[in-house]
């Protein structure tokens, strides 16, 4: 048999045929349009806050100073631990104390020996001296001679009570309620009155803390501005190292007579309450402070803001979902947000494309932005 023979045409247009069905399938393999996360734009109040380095110290910290010299005899408290008012916290050795304590005694007893005979003396020559029976010198002696004794005899009783102040000393007692710290002695240490080893401890009050900061000149100058207005700061709050925030408020004590010249800062104290007593006195943390009240603020994710050469932008998702870029002014950042002071109007939407390569005027599919709880809470915190 013959073999089957085809037109001469019938190749080319196999090839032409082959050709178009594969632009088909490629036109139908086009990758759909990507999704873009979003938020609407809205207006609302934000709170604007700074924060401040602050360190915190006790309502009071009293420290132990020794006021005599000794070894020290006796530790009666736990470091670390409550202390109430004048529970007994150390013994300087007392034996060179009581002995001086004995000898004015002694002389506080000779002394008054010595004015009751002056004082019989006195009253026996009087009555004479009225009769002229004794002369005057005689008379005007006795009584010097009592006066003299009354003299001796206060003094020796103010020695004694001076010696006697001296040798309390020895017991070193607790000023206040309060939390005592670590010992800067131990047993058997030689104390002296001068020098750092009369530094023996500290004990707080601790039922509130003092945390000082400092503010910059300008910052101070704008407080001093709204308190002449008649605004007061009330709204404050202890940032603690692990990020914690402290459960209560504080209230503002004091600013600083003067302006530190070689800083340009100025130091200011609030107060906080301390009820569980959890702070203590030397800790570092952040004053956070409530500066203002952003009204109809527009706040979008600041992930949905670029910087360029100091120019900001978003992406906008138009009524078509397409893409589209527009330049915006920025105000204060608040926590993962950014307050756009230009650019934006409430009800558009802002994409948050991060790391999505997708160009303007690319079309998209809208989906809501859900933020990440972790981050609002670091940020919150930060």
């Amino acid at each position: 048999m013959n073999a089957l023979k085809l037109p001469k045409f019938t190749l080319p247009l196999f090839f032409i045929l082959t050709f178009f069905i594969s632009c088909k399938k490629e036109e139908q393999k086009a990758p759909p349009p990507m999704q873009a996360p979003f938020v609407t734009v809205k207006t609302e109040d934000v709170p604007i806050y700074k924060d401040f380095a602050g360190q915190t110290f006790g309502e009071l910290d009293i420290e132990l100073i020794a006021r005599v010299d000794g070894i020290l005899t006796g530790i009666f408290f736990k470091e670390g631990q409550k202390v109430k008012k004048g529970q007994l916290l150390y013994t300087i050795d007392p034996l060179e104390y009581e002995t001086k304590v004995e000898q004015v005694r002694g002389q506080v007893a000779a002394a008054q020996s010595t004015l009751a005979n002056a004082d019989e003396e006195l009253k026996r020559i009087r009555p004479l001296a009225e009769m002229n029976a004794v002369s005057k010198r005689e008379l005007d002696a006795a009584v010097a001679k009592d006066k003299a004794a009354r003299s001796n005899y206060a003094s020796v009783q103010a020695s004694l009570k001076n010696q006697q102040i001296e040798r309390s000393y020895c017991n070193i007692k607790s000023p206040i309620d309060g939390v005592i710290g670590l010992s800067n002695a131990r047993l058997g240490d030689y104390i002296t009155k001068l020098g750092n080893s009369s530094r023996l401890n500290v004990v707080s009050k601790l039922d509130k803390v003092r945390v000082q900061f400092t503010v910059s000149e300008s910052d101070y100058l704008k407080y001093q501005k709204r308190t002449k207005e008649g605004e007061r700061i009330t709204d404050l709050q202890l940032i603690l190292s692990d990020g914690s925030i402290h459960p209560e408020k504080g209230t503002l004590n004091f600013s600083d007579t003067k302006i530190d010249p070689t800083t340009g800062t100025v130091t200011i104290e609030a107060q906080f309450p301390n009820p569980d007593g959890t702070l203590r006195s030397g800790q570092f943390g952040k004053v956070r402070v409530l500066i203002r009240t952003e009204k109809d603020a527009i706040v979008i994710p600041q992930k949905a803001v670029t910087e360029l050469q100091g120019m900001f932008q978003v992406s906008v998702i138009d009524n078509q979902n397409v893409i589209q870029t527009r330049v915006v002014e920025v105000g204060p950042k608040t926590g993962i947000d950014w307050i756009i002071t230009k650019g934006l109007k409430p009800d558009e939407k802002v994409a948050i494309i991060g790391n999505q390569f997708i160009q303007p005027g690319s079309k998209v599919v809208p989906v809501p932005y859900v933020p990440d709880t972790k981050q609002i809470a670091s940020s919150q915190n930060n």
